[in-house]
């Protein structure tokens, strides 16, 4: 049922979207995302760092206020000193409070100097306490010294102008970069897709009749290589089909030749004796004579047609009409073979003919399709043998296999023929075909084969040699060569 299903759902149609467009697209939108990304990293690090800096000049205030401290300064002088450089201070000492005032340069204090070294800068003996806060867009520090409570604060607007900067460097270059970006992907994806563009047109190339052409990739391991590879057996195939369909055309339309052609001649004989029988009085004697001859080519193209039909029985699969396995059982080919001699030596009395003993093996196969193989292989050898001549059949079995060779003392067959008499209405020379329709070794192959065996045409000096090999078994106690030979002949 899943088989069933699978062969009638129709394949979804295939999105052919420009690769081209899409490719570029996409590099973009993740070239924009990593550089989105990017950006915002690079603005989160530089505002902490700023922001540290900031919190840092802090601390180093908020250190030089104790060390003022210890020296003794106080008040307002303590609070102008702090100020300046950005950082705003306010000193509250008991219920007075003091604003510092950015009275210039402020004078050498800790990391700063004049034209000389600079100093150590000093470390105070007790290490205030600082407290950070935030508020509308400023960094504040509470810092309790032992004299009163410093309040530092510095404004963050450069930070903020400094990152707003960044940001505007950020989207002209990366803007700059994804334009550059995609005009340098549309070159490189067009180089990219170079091969495909060479398939399809190659596949024109194709379409419009050049055939052998093939892409023939440089490495198979590769996407493209894979898809060039599978193109390249795709187009095999399509020629291989091509070239068997072109064969087999040609064999249709000389087999059909090769019939008409055989069938005209006995269908003539039967109308030009039918229109003398009807036209001119004969006498009795005469009359049956005429009569005898339309007959006997009236037989002469019913054994053709009778032939044509199997022919295509057998190369018809067994769901549609072919042979069936259920008409095939267990027979032993030599009783067959026994039979067939027996009638050719009534025909042929002149010949000697033998049959090598050998042990019993059985074959699956129809019965009658088997005979009649047999039966034509030993009438081709009596054709081609002459007067006083001889036909020998050896029979052996190994490797689970039944060999049977039938070897005659005729004239024998040429290496070129021996593949090419297997063909159909293919007649050698006059003393091999004789009247026949040059079905019947065809017909033979065609038996054999349907049974899983072979026919084939071994070189031999001195005449030809016929070999049918065919799958075979030993019979089992149960069924010994006399049973067998009973059920046959029932």
């Amino acid at each position: 049922m899943s088989a069933q299903v699978e062969k009638t759902t129709p394949e979804r149609p295939l999105k052919t979207v420009s690769l081209r467009r899409r490719v570029t697209v996409w590099v973009l939108l993740l070239l924009v995302l990593v550089l989105t990304v990017m950006g915002l990293v690079v603005n989160w690090l530089l505002g902490d760092a700023l922001r540290s800096d900031l919190q840092q000049r802090l601390e180093d205030k908020a250190g030089y206020a104790a060390v003022l401290q210890e020296q003794g300064v106080t008040g307002q002088t303590l609070a102008d000193r702090l100020a300046g450089n950005g950082v705003f201070s306010t000193f509250t000492s008991g219920r007075q409070e003091y604003i510092g005032r950015d009275n210039g340069p402020p004078a050498a204090g800790p990391g700063r100097g004049g034209g000389g070294p600079h100093p150590a800068k000093p470390v105070p003996t007790v290490t205030p306490a600082i407290v950070f806060s935030e508020s509308d867009g400023q960094l504040i520090a509470q810092v309790a010294l032992p004299d009163g409570q410093l309040m530092l604060s510095t404004t963050e607007s450069d930070v903020a102008n400094t990152l707003a900067r960044l940001q505007q460097i950020e989207l002209l270059a990366g803007g700059a970069t994804v334009v550059i970006a995609g005009l340098l992907l549309v070159t490189v994806v067009r180089a990219a897709l170079r091969p495909l563009e060479r398939m399809s047109g190659l596949a024109r190339r194709i379409r419009d009749g050049t055939r052998g052409r093939r892409l023939r990739p440089t490495k198979a391991n590769t996407d493209l290589g894979r898809t060039a590879a599978a193109f390249d057996d795709m187009l095999d195939a399509l020629e291989t089909a091509e070239s068997q369909a072109r064969i087999a055309e040609d064999r249709m339309r000389q087999f059909l030749a090769d019939a008409s052609h055989d069938l005209r001649t006995p269908l003539a004989g039967v109308i030009a004796g039918s229109e003398q029988l009807l036209r001119t009085p004969l006498g009795r004697a005469e009359r049956e004579e005429r009569l005898v001859q339309v007959v006997r080519q009236a037989r002469r193209a019913a054994r053709l047609v009778d032939d044509l039909l199997l022919m295509t029985r057998l190369d018809t699969p067994s769901d549609v009409g072919g042979p069936s396995a259920r008409l095939y059982q267990a027979v032993d080919p030599a009783l067959l073979l026994e039979r067939e001699i027996c009638l050719l030596r009534l025909r042929r009395p002149d010949l000697d003919v033998n049959l090598s003993e050998a042990q019993p093996a059985l074959v699956s196969l129809d019965p009658d399709q088997l005979q009649r193989a047999l039966g034509n292989l030993l009438e081709n050898a009596a054709t081609v043998s002459p007067v006083g001549g001889w036909i020998r059949v050896d029979r052996s079995y190994h490797d689970g296999h039944l060999s049977i060779r039938i070897i005659d003392a005729g004239p024998g067959i040429v290496e070129a023929d021996r593949e090419r008499i297997f063909d159909r209405f293919v007649r050698l020379s006059t003393a091999r075909s004789g009247a026949g329709s040059g079905l019947g070794l065809p017909i033979s192959r065609a038996i054999v084969r349907a049974g899983g065996g072979d026919l084939r045409c071994l070189p031999w000096h001195g005449g030809a040699c016929f070999e049918i090999v065919l799958p075979a078994t030993h019979p089992t106690p149960d069924v010994t060569p006399d049973t067998a030979k009973l059920l046959q002949h029932l």
